[in-house]
């Protein structure tokens, strides 16, 4: 009998230290990795914006072959996301989901685990740029809700999988820094091959003059945006959508633009939803001027000649840099899509 309460004891005190420890052990587990890339904040912000991109690089999909992404919504825009199922001893299911999108500066997602066990996990990259090489800090934080979280005291996150983050940051740093972009002695830039997501876009389409297009764009970009918080909607990037270029009378036919969520509406009637199918698409990151990009264009006509490949309309320019915010247009970067059959 002494022995049974003796054992009944130790089962209450272990009971209560468990106790203790989970209200003041931390409810999640931390990692923190830095890297610093030679390339321009918004050339880094514009490839992490992308959940696209980030497939690509990912360590844990080089090291699944059996892993497959499926993407919903308007990609490199908050509320898209991309699902994923792969083998359960490496990826498992689950889905990230962008949640924060400041551009040149942070990006965010939300990482749900669902297979082979239930967890949630926030991250964010935020971007540092000096001289124009930027730092890359990935934060990722995995919640271990109470009375899981005793669990903390016997495993590190940081020294089981820290190393994954640290290649992933590699990954990154290599694909970013050997894209080419143009230089100061020649024009020459990289058109590279895209899948581009079905997207909706919120637009005030006109007829415009060549001279009149840098005015009539920025005076109805802000009616875009204004009309977007009224209808408290989460509108992307601004963009430029052209579908025609007249090069005997020097207009175009244009749209001021920005995308917003499937099934988006607005009360001002000056303002249309273009909703563009997925396609098979090319595409350049532009640094420059806006009304400097020919030798861009000039690339992408010459790769779809070379490669047999027809254009569809619109042609599709994402403005990355806000230029507020950077007076340097050497720096405003610009991706400049073409859809293509």
């Amino acid at each position: 009998m002494k022995s049974l309460r003796l054992f009944f004891f130790f089962l209450l005190a272990l009971l209560v230290v468990t106790a203790v420890l989970s209200l003041i052990l931390p409810v999640s587990q931390k990692i923190e990795k830095t890297i610093t890339i030679d390339a321009p904040a918004t050339m880094v912000y514009e490839h992490l914006a992308r959940l696209e991109n980030f497939n690509k690089w990912s360590v844990w999909n080089q090291q699944d072959s059996t892993v497959k992404h499926t993407l919903s919504g308007a990609d490199g825009t908050v509320g898209a996301v991309s699902n994923w199922t792969g083998s359960p001893e490496i990826s498992g299911d689950g889905k990230m989901e962008i949640t924060l999108l400041e551009p040149g500066k942070k990006v965010g997602h939300h990482i749900t685990f669902i297979k082979p066990q239930k967890r949630k996990a926030d991250a964010f990259f935020t971007l540092n740029e000096i001289n124009g090489v930027t730092s890359v800090t990935w934060n990722f934080e995995l919640a271990t809700p109470r009375p899981w979280n005793i669990f903390n005291l016997f495993y590190s996150m940081d020294k089981q999988m820290g190393s994954d983050f640290e290649n992933g940051l590699k990954a990154l740093k290599a694909t970013i820094e050997k894209t080419s972009v143009v230089t100061k002695s020649e024009a020459k830039y990289a058109v590279t091959p895209m899948n581009f997501p079905a997207t909706s876009y919120a637009s005030i389409r006109q007829l415009v003059k060549w001279a009149d297009i840098s005015s009539f764009y920025s005076q109805h970009i802000s009616i875009l945006y204004s009309d977007s918080v009224k209808q408290n909607l989460k509108p992307g990037g601004p963009a430029g959508l052209f579908f025609e270029w007249d090069e005997k009378n020097q207009q175009t036919d244009m749209a001021a633009a920005i995308p917003v969520s499937a099934g988006a509406t607005f009360a001002n009637n000056i303002i249309r939803i273009e909703n563009i199918p997925a396609s098979k698409a090319v595409y350049v990151n532009y640094y420059g001027a806006y009304n400097k990009s020919e030798a861009a264009y000039k690339s992408i006509d010459k790769y779809l000649a070379d490669n047999k490949l027809k254009q569809k309309s619109p042609v599709i320019e994402q403005y990355i840099t806000d230029p507020v915010m950077e007076k340097d247009t050497a720096r405003w970067l610009t991706k400049i899509i073409v859809l293509v059959e």
